[in-house]
């Protein structure tokens, strides 16, 4: 087993929900005060911020002990190299990888990816089928993303004839008042976009005192819900390697 790589896969089950960097109008500076304010292990950077470029080499000096994953990914190194001259922000998956503990993306993932990556960093592609995810965990994702704000794709994976083998991260409409919705589909972890996160917060008027109250919003209700649903993980912290993996509800491909 790849002991720094199942010690982030726990940080990030541990957690059970965090906070996107996307495209907004918020400070970068700001928002990353409000997640160390906050004690967060564990945030999302995705490509589509346009500072990413510059930003994604700097996280590791922000966030020294935070699982760093980095989203919007692209596992076509030529179609990023080309889209590029439209959207500066874009890197490879190989230009990424010195700077990541993992990789998200909205898109599925080619065998040859993850099996290039899996080894070194946790692979959390997308996928509209089921058999699209059985693929992807074989071939070595460590999660599957699903697209919210619909429970319906999450509920099909964790059918009892699936025998809920796969451990599912959900995005898109996550709010504290469906967060037992979200876990009761099945899900393992969830994420929001710090635009749901600071609704209807003036950009002016951001603090990183209201970041972190926002962020300890979110993560007490997801761990009070998935606790309720997943009692096993309640006390994840406290549990043993070996205990944790005996209390996933799901499958684990870290091994």
């Amino acid at each position: 087993m790849n002991h720094k790589l199942f010690s982030n896969y726990r940080k990030i089950a541990e957690q059970a929900w965090f906070p996107i960097f996307v495209k907004d109008e918020f400070d970068t500076e700001i928002l990353f005060e409000g997640c160390r304010l906050a004690g967060l292990r564990v945030i999302e950077y995705t490509l589509r911020r346009e500072d990413a470029a510059k930003r994604i080499p700097t996280l590791r000096k922000e966030f020294p002990d935070a699982v760093i994953l980095v989203g919007s990914t692209i596992d076509s190194e030529r179609i990023v190299k080309e889209w590029r001259k439209r959207y500066p922000q874009l890197m490879t998956l190989e230009e990424l990888a010195p700077y990541a503990d993992g990789f998200v993306s909205m898109l599925p993932y080619s065998n040859e990816t993850l099996q290039t990556y899996s080894p070194s960093h946790l692979c959390i592609p997308a996928a509209e089928t089921g058999g699209e995810a059985l693929r992807q965990m074989d071939h070595g994702a460590a999660f599957i993303k699903v697209l919210g704000p619909d429970f319906s794709f999450s509920k099909r994976l964790h059918a009892a004839p699936t025998f809920g083998y796969c451990p599912t991260y959900i995005t898109g409409g996550v709010t504290p008042e469906r967060m037992k919705e979200v876990f009761e589909a099945g899900n393992l972890m969830c994420a929001s976009g710090f635009d749901l996160l600071l609704k209807g917060v003036d950009p002016a008027d951001l603090t990183a005192e209201l970041v972190a109250e926002r962020i300890a919003v979110f993560t007490d209700a997801a761990k009070k819900a998935r606790a309720e649903v997943f009692p096993a993980l309640a006390n994840a912290e406290a549990l043993s390697d070996e205990e944790f993996r005996a209390a996933l509800p799901n499958y684990c491909s870290i091994l």
